[in-house]
């Protein structure tokens, strides 16, 4: 992590092949373009790979959830229960279809602790979308029980675990619809682009629609004459993004393998240490390996740890104090500081009880946040850099206990 470490000239050449056919649009052009449909290519590519019987490319992560949540209909008061410990953008995709993103505590996993599911259901509530935090999957089983019990949507947001697998089936590929995000950040990355997988015709149907201002897509005649199903909007994949995806979705495994031999070797070097353990995963095979996580006894204890590291010359993050992903940060999300004439749950006469969004909702997640320790683990790291990094550990490890 992140993908744009193996760029190299098989990316390059791909970009160029794209600019000199003179065709970055994914549908328009049908007479110059010599058939050639790379985000197509991309889609079917990584759709094979998930196991899906569709996947649709768009322009972003937060794209894929938004464009997800609109083709099932979510609207204004409906609630989609999700985890207080995510990317943003979860919560912002449930916000812009009017709905109410209701925020579970997680467990040891890092993920939505279904625990804590069970008394956020209202006859409100629609869909469940745990989130694959850190490249690992949520307890998928304990979800799918839940929702089959409720009547309910399961939805992924395996934005940052493109890749990763639980007990042997691709994330992504796991629920209603999956999301994937390739941003900057991601094992593999387009620059800016993201991608929903679905077994179900008609949503597909739906979704395809909505994300190209409602075209009926058809490539035997020209773009202005298809037609359209639904007023939408535009939030597509380009042939260049198509094109570098085809590139980086090659490399993919190559970049799996690669942190998980990362991980393993400073894991090996620490050994098993009392009062220091690792994400308690459902499915430690089937993650991607691109985070290590160390949940140290207390928050003072955590707190020792990173000085100690940072002093040997290797920083790491204390969880709990994450304005990226959690959202005791979020003062925006507590104020309602969005541009929206529909804001659920804050001005909403749909919305019966609205959630505060407060820290003291989530008292077992900054329970676990604030004595967890962070350290993102690179594709192509060296032997020196990994032993700088054991060492700093060894000695965070010492300081805190």
């Amino acid at each position: 992590m992140p993908g744009f470490e193996l760029f190299d000239q098989k990316e390059i050449d791909a970009l160029a092949d794209v600019i000199k056919r003179k065709v970055v649009h994914r549908y328009s052009f049908q007479g110059v373009r010599e058939g050639i449909y790379r985000v197509a290519e991309f889609e079917d590519a990584f759709a094979k790979r998930v196991g899906a019987k569709y996947a649709l490319g768009v322009s972003s992560g937060s794209a894929a959830l938004y464009v997800g949540l609109k083709a099932l209909g979510i609207g204004p008061g409906d609630e989609i229960i999700t985890s207080a410990f995510t990317f943003i953008a979860s919560i912002e995709a449930i916000l812009e279809c009017g709905a109410v993103p209701v925020l579970g505590d997680i467990d040891e996993s890092l993920n939505l602790d279904p625990t804590s599911v069970e008394s956020l259901i209202t006859d409100r509530t629609k869909a469940i979308m745990p989130v694959h935090m850190f490249g690992a999957a949520a307890d998928m089983d304990a979800f799918r029980e839940i929702c089959d019990l409720h009547g309910l949507y399961l939805i992924e947001d395996a934005c940052q675990a493109v890749g990763a697998t639980y007990k042997g089936k691709a994330c992504g590929g796991l629920g209603m619809w999956g999301a994937f995000s390739f941003d900057p950040y991601k094992v593999i990355t387009v620059g800016e682009g993201g991608m929903i997988f679905t077994d179900d015709e008609e949503l597909y149907k739906k979704m395809e629609y909505y994300h190209d201002h409602g075209h009926i897509h058809n490539a035997s005649i020209e773009r202005g004459a298809e037609g359209k199903a639904c007023l939408g909007f535009n939030f597509r994949m380009s042939e260049l993004q198509g094109a570098l995806g085809l590139v980086q979705l090659s490399k993919l495994d190559l970049a799996i393998e690669s942190q998980k031999k990362n991980k393993r070797k400073i894991l090996e070097a620490i050994g098993d240490v009392e009062g220091v353990s690792l994400r308690d995963l459902p499915d430690r095979d089937g993650e991607i390996a691109s985070h290590l996580v160390l949940i140290l006894p207390d928050g003072d204890a955590a707190k020792r740890f990173k000085k100690a590291c940072i002093d040997a010359g290797a920083g790491c993050s204390i969880l709990s104090d994450n304005t990226w992903h959690y959202a005791k940060h979020w003062v925006t999300l507590r104020e309602g500081k969005y541009y929206s004439r529909t804001r659920c749950p804050f001005d909403c006469p749909y919305a019966e009880d609205m959630p505060l969004y407060r820290p003291i909702e989530w008292t077992q997640t900054d329970e676990i946040l604030t004595r967890s320790v962070m350290f993102p683990i690179d594709v192509v790291v060296d032997d020196a850099r990994i032993e700088r990094l054991v060492s700093a550990i060894n000695a965070g490890i010492k300081a805190a206990l």
